[in-house]
């Protein structure tokens, strides 16, 4: 059973709150019964002392002492029965708390837009929904189960020392205060140490991932020793941030037993006085002794507990922050209109302008282009103008400062999200192989009711099978920490993956970049193939690769935009009223209901056109 937790949608300036309501509410039996034992065995413990009376009382009065003793003793077990079984209580409910307050951030953080998840850092998120969440959860135990007992007892024991002897329950409150007095500003500096030491773990385990990723580029440079003192800088702020709070922790125990041991020496002296003189029985003396020594252990509780909420409280603030994030909006942003049919184009950019947060300069500006309802369109354009930004927005991973953006007949903001990207099959320039089977990794995209037969189709469609074949356990071979692919295996293996999907638009960005010729004709020849029925579109800079698309769309350097914003460039093959030779116009001159032939063969030759009228034709 996993908890409920809020909506993601909030209304706005609305900040998202980890509620114990919200935190607790899938197990409360357990944390009613684990609640119940530990003030069980509070109240236990506190009889004891009045059990030790009636003990002492016989021993002096030399009357049977087996009872009491019997008493005492099964009271004693009772206590630690109580504590061990509100223990093993807390436990499981605690890491199931635990793992549902991790699913829910884990899902959220999936859901993120990817500038916000650049932004964060990997680093930042694993240890939000590591040790952040472990904090949240030691937060959790403590505000239900262990500081409300240890309150109890604190209060109870000195409830029961008043009743024992008020003057000497003065003496030993006041010795606790003086010597405890330092505890409240170490208290108060506990959740601002605590937060510091969570920041710098995040900023050490950012910097170790994005080593890590690099670590062959870190070793064929002979960067070790620089890559280790940037790790060993982040290491050291959180080594000075942990003994910090350490510190501050380990204050929280000397300060409470000083305060007992002033409240054991001044009780001692007072009460031998007193015992001397008449004033005060032994009796009395042993079951007040007994609670004094009983105190500090619910004080000390009390005291870390309120430590370990300040700290809980910094972590379920930075979870709060992350969860504060708007996620992408699965619903449409604007009302969905019926796309014509036949649709004309798979695409439409119209003066798109586009900037990354925090660069202060577009990397599209202006933009505007058409690609057609089927054949291979390839995207070139110099390093940085711009193309991998391109299939970004036409996946929604980002959103347009400017400008509209029409796939597959409807506004791109018309469309639900999951249902958007149901119909793109997206392959990156930088290869996914997940960590998992060959099997995993190819219904990655599609039904897991996908077949064997389906999967392995679709990779000897790729070229494929033959390596997997050869693999130590075909389609169930783990991939991702030893690699067992190649990178141009990792390329085709994202092709078949796409293949499976079944999807109407094809977004590849440099999918032969790592194949040898051979492959690559194979690959390309596939394309082709598909491109008959579905539109494709190829960001690439390969000769040969152009030479096999059907239409190409050059966007240009950004050097270049400073004059005319919208000089995207299209190369397309014109009607079958026209020659075979295909045209070249300005992606700004393109009429948007422009019909174009469905019969796209591969274009040989590339003329520049004479006038707009001709190239819309």
């Amino acid at each position: 059973m996993s908890v409920r937790f809020p909506q993601r949608r909030r209304a706005a300036g609305r900040k998202p709150q980890l509620r114990l309501s919200e935190l607790l509410k899938s197990h409360r039996f357990p944390w009613v019964c684990a609640v119940t034992l530990a003030w069980s065995s509070t109240a236990a413990g506190l009889t004891l002392p009045w059990l030790v009376q009636d003990v002492t009382r016989a021993l002096i009065e030399q009357s049977p002492v087996t009872r009491p003793l019997l008493m005492l003793t099964a009271l004693t077990l009772a206590t630690a029965l109580g504590q061990a079984g509100c223990g093993w209580l807390l436990a499981r409910v605690g890491e199931r708390l635990l793992l549902n307050l991790r699913r829910h951030v884990t899902d959220h953080i999936l859901r993120l837009p990817m500038p916000a998840v650049r932004a964060c850092g990997s680093g930042d998120l694993h240890t939000r929904i590591t040790s952040d969440a472990a904090q949240v959860r030691a937060w959790a135990e403590t505000a239900v189960v262990h500081l409300p007992a240890a309150g109890l007892g604190t209060i109870a024991t000195l409830a029961a020392m008043v009743a024992v002897d008020p003057v000497l329950t003065l003496l030993a409150s006041a010795a606790f205060v003086l010597a405890g007095a330092p505890l409240v500003g170490v208290l108060a500096r506990t959740r601002r140490a605590a937060s510091d030491q969570q920041a710098a773990l995040a900023d050490l385990s950012q910097r170790f991932l994005s080593q890590l990723v690099a670590l062959t580029t870190i070793k064929a440079y002979r960067c070790e020793a620089r890559a280790t003192r940037t790790i060993s800088h982040a290491a050291s702020d959180l080594s000075s941030a942990s003994v910090t709070a350490a510190r501050l922790q380990a204050l929280i125990g000397p300060l409470v037993g000083l305060g007992q041991q002033v409240a054991l020496v001044t009780v001692t002296v007072t009460a031998t006085h007193r015992i001397t003189s008449g004033g005060m029985s032994l009796v009395t003396f042993s079951a007040f002794l007994f609670l004094l020594l009983f105190l500090p252990s619910p004080v000390t509780v009390t005291a870390l507990g309120i430590a370990h909420l300040r700290t809980g409280l910094a972590a379920r603030a930075r979870l709060e922050t992350l969860l504060a994030l708007q996620t992408e909006q699965e619903q449409p942003r604007t009302k969905p209109r019926p796309a014509p049919l036949p649709v004309r184009h798979a695409v439409v950019f119209r003066n798109v302008t586009f900037t990354y947060p925090g660069t202060g300069r577009p990397v599209l500006d202006g933009l505007s282009f058409t690609v057609p309802a089927t054949g291979l369109t390839a995207l070139t354009g110099p390093t940085g103008a711009g193309k991998s930004t391109v299939f970004s927005l036409i996946s929604r991973f980002s959103e347009p400062d400017a400008g509209h953006i029409r796939v597959l007949g409807q506004e791109v903001g018309s469309w639900q999200l999951s249902s958007l990207r149901r119909r793109i099959a997206y392959v990156e320039q930088r290869t996914t192989v997940l960590e998992g089977t060959v099997r995993q990794n190819l219904r990655l995209g599609s039904p897991d009711s996908t077949s064997d037969d389906d999967l392995w189709e679709a990779l000897k469609t790729v070229g494929l099978h033959e390596v997997v074949q050869r693999l130590p356990y075909g389609l169930d071979t783990l991939l991702g920490r030893g690699q067992a692919l190649s990178g141009g295996q990792q390329q085709r293996l994202s092709l078949a993956r796409a293949l499976l999907t079944g999807a109407n638009l094809f977004l590849l960005d440099e999918p032969t970049s790592q194949l040898d010729h051979t492959s690559e004709q194979q690959v390309l020849q596939l394309l082709q193939h598909l491109a008959a029925t579905r539109p494709i579109i190829m960001a690439t800079h390969r000769p040969a690769t152009l030479r096999h698309a059907h239409h190409t769309i050059a966007i240009p350097p950004p050097a270049d935009r400073s004059t005319d914003p919208a000089e995207a460039v299209t190369t397309r093959l014109p009607s079958a009223a026209h020659t075979q030779t295909p045209a070249i116009h300005r992606a700004d001159e393109t009429h948007h209901d422009e019909v174009l032939t469905p019969a796209l063969p591969p274009p040989e030759s590339v003329v520049r056109p004479h006038s707009h009228q001709e190239t819309s034709a």
